[in-house]
């Protein structure tokens, strides 16, 4: 009777934590986390004697919030009791701001995140609520995980949703993602999408739109582990630079009477040739054009290409690989205007961080677009063992950051009018 009260992934959850000894769930905002592992813990409580489960709550205020829903369990369960099975149990439960004490000598105690204050109990259950916002959870982990040392059957259970910054810091993070290879622990992951198709009632339409942020959509209601401070383009910097697409692109190059400064990153079977073009205006440059050739031939890209060059004050060309040929073609017929870049480590963080400046001083616009703007986003800053610096994205069905480095070829070859040399305009601001 009482389960019926949680919708079907609350009772996935519910069911598999109660198989494993250690349990963790990563979900999203506003699902009915808290209510799970409230109503956990207080079946728990009621159906075995004498238990003790403590609740570590992220702050004070969560761990009251917490201890709320536990009371709010009790007085449903006494009214079921009550009329259905006509017991008094719940009559004598004492209550106060931490603490619910059954007449079956169980108790449930609810506490903040305090490694210093939290040592001494022993548990049947510990849950921790939140973890990924503790502060200090590697010192918390330390302090409460030796409750259930002597209680052969007692069980963890941790839940949290993802922190916009630092998540993959997060010892929440580690445990997660560990936690598929242990038998000893269950994983469960559920996002806002996920729980309205299974009878969670929200508009889901009126959430996004009301959002404005994707950083926190996809971090707060999606379980994205997104680390945000690790790319080079944050959503927040992305969005601030666009502008309606109609207000921005146009349909042909003779529209255009300020310098046209053209980036090309070049792709052929796995990746896309992405042509930014940009046109400077006062001191801002506008995205007029992003042209993404798929699968086209060379003497058919060259020819675009040659369109492009044939207008542009300059055009810089990603020379690596593949385009070594078509950067040299172009530089043949239209000498000086045409840059050849040669994509090393160095050369792609220089690339970078001048587009993130761009960002950083309002002096770039582009168009509102989804694809576009995940593309900006999804190059990251990696450090590899030796401890030098990388930058990297995923191949996916969009291509691979072909768009980031267009447009980056793009900023580059606008700047290269105002000091002569590879890369001398540059005073680098690393990302």
């Amino acid at each position: 009777m009482r389960g019926k009260i949680l919708l079907p992934y609350q009772r996935r959850f519910l069911k598999n934590a109660r198989k494993h000894k250690y349990a963790i769930w990563n979900a999203g905002r506003q699902i009915g986390k808290s209510f799970t592992i409230s109503y956990d813990a207080t079946d728990t409580a009621i159906s075995k004697p004498k238990s003790t489960i403590i609740v570590v709550s992220a702050s004070e205020r969560q761990a009251v919030e917490l201890l709320n829903k536990v009371k709010q369990h009790v007085e449903l369960f006494a009214q079921v009791e009550k009329y259905i099975a006509k017991t008094q149990f719940f009559e004598d439960v004492d209550t106060n701001v931490h603490k619910v004490v059954f007449p079956n000598g169980s108790r449930i105690i609810s506490v903040p995140a305090n490694p210093d204050t939290v040592r001494g109990f022993t548990a049947d259950l510990l849950i921790l609520d939140e973890f990924a916002f503790v502060k200090h959870d590697r010192e918390l982990w330390a302090a409460v995980f030796p409750m259930i040392t002597r209680r052969p059957d007692a069980r963890v259970v941790i839940t949290s949703s993802s922190p916009k910054d630092g998540c993959k810091e997060s010892l929440f993070y580690k445990l997660f993602t560990e936690a598929e290879s242990s038998k000893l622990w269950y994983a469960q992951k559920t996002t806002i999408l996920d729980a309205v198709e299974e009878g969670l009632n929200i508009d889901l339409e009126a959430l996004r739109e009301g959002i404005k942020d994707e950083d926190l959509w996809r971090a707060e209601y999606l379980c994205e582990c997104l680390d945000s401070n690790s790319a080079v383009l944050p959503y927040e910097l992305i969005q601030s630079c666009e502008v309606p697409k109609e207000e921005i692109f146009v349909s042909s190059l003779e529209e255009l009477s300020g310098d046209i400064f053209v980036g090309v990153d070049i792709g052929r079977r796995r990746d896309y040739t992405v042509i930014a073009v940009l046109e400077k205006v006062a001191s801002v440059l506008f995205l007029r054009k992003l042209e993404v050739l798929e699968k086209v031939p060379f003497r058919k890209q060259f020819q675009i290409l040659d369109y492009y060059a044939s207008k542009a004050r300059r055009i810089a060309i990603d020379e690596t690989g593949i385009g070594m040929q078509m950067a040299e073609e172009l530089q043949t017929k239209w000498g000086e205007k045409v840059l050849k870049v040669y994509f090393t480590a160095k050369v792609k963080e220089e690339l970078a961080s001048l587009l993130k400046t761009k960002f950083e001083d309002k002096t770039i616009r582009i168009p509102i677009d989804p694809v576009l703007r995940e593309d900006l986003h999804s190059v990251q800053k990696t450090v590899s063992p030796s401890g030098n610096l990388k930058l990297e994205a995923p191949r996916d069905e969009k291509g691979h950051a072909d768009r980031f480095w267009a447009l980056a070829l793009a900023v580059y070859a606008s700047k290269s009018l105002e000091k002569s040399g590879f890369f001398k305009f540059l005073k680098l601001r690393w990302l």
